[in-house]
């Protein structure tokens, strides 16, 4: 199994897409960094808006996460699932005593392990950038906070902001990757995952509208039943220090969404993967 771990990992890195981001990282963080430079201008320094050094690695995240990373995501398994076995490679690999079900596990191990050093790369050099393009603070400011938190506090504010983006990223790859095995084209695949993330972008909007207009009554946090609304909005309200949005637990609701979709779609590709008439 490490050995077809190792493999798959190989196979990753052979994509053009994965070095092309790599090298881009540096880049997308200068982007942010001028971005948030001209933003500042116009938001006074006591606003969760206005970025720091010590927050800029945050900042640059919630700029990112939603289109950047998940668009990663989708063209790397796209590749992975649909390209490889569409193409026959997969049934290559099947031939040295493999089974599906082995394979499908390390093909998504060897992502999932890819995506976490994107991860730890794009912070390392977000602090970076943050020192050098911005000024410091000693307390720092946040969205749905109620007080304002030490730099020591941002540290792990930040460290856990990060971890918690990584499982958003998971739970959207789940879904792509049950795209991915019943697409019959890579083109279908990303235009199937393209529309999964315009729709849970709109899904929002949407439901607060009919809520409103309607009178529904629906309760606010229904609306965090969308991937990329956890990724937008959702991670700063799950680590909020004020006791009013605490006493809603929306860590608890949130994270049940989360492992909703990455226990359903999981084993809904996993189940299409290994069907024994996939390989004949």
């Amino acid at each position: 199994m490490i050995a077809l771990l190792h493999s798959e990992w190989e196979r990753l890195w052979k994509r053009k897409i994965a070095w092309l981001f790599l090298i881009a990282i540096p880049l997308i963080i200068l982007a942010t960094a001028k971005y948030y430079i001209g933003h500042n201008l116009a938001i006074p320094s006591g606003s969760p808006e206005h970025t720091t050094a010590e927050n800029f690695p945050v900042m640059a995240m919630i700029e990112q996460l939603i289109v950047v990373f998940n668009v990663v995501a989708l063209v790397l398994l796209t590749l992975s699932f649909t390209e490889e076995y569409r193409s026959g490679q997969l049934r290559l690999i099947m031939l040295r005593a493999y089974s599906s079900r082995q394979l499908f596990w390390a093909k998504c191990l060897a992502f999932a392990l890819m995506m976490a050093l994107f991860f730890l790369i794009y912070l390392l050099v977000a602090v970076a950038a943050g020192y050098m393009f911005f000024e410091s603070s000693s307390r720092q400011v946040l969205f749905y906070y109620d007080r304002s938190i030490s730099n020591g506090e941002m540290i792990l504010y930040t460290l856990r902001y990060y971890g918690m983006a990584y499982a958003t990223i998971v739970g959207m790859a789940s879904v792509f990757i049950g795209i991915g095995v019943a697409a019959r084209s890579s083109t279908a695949a990303i235009g199937l995952g393209m529309g999964v993330l315009l729709c849970s972008l709109a899904f929002p909007l949407l439901f607060e509208m009919a809520n409103r207009v309607l009178g529904l009554g629906l309760p606010h946090m229904l609306r965090y039943l969308s991937l990329t609304e956890i990724q937008f909005s959702g991670i700063a309200v799950m680590m909020s220090g004020a006791k009013a949005i605490k006493a809603m637990h929306p860590g608890g609701w949130m994270a049940c969404i989360l492992s909703s979709y990455i226990a359903v779609f999981t084993a809904a590709a996993h189940l299409i993967f290994t069907k024994s008439d996939r390989w004949i």
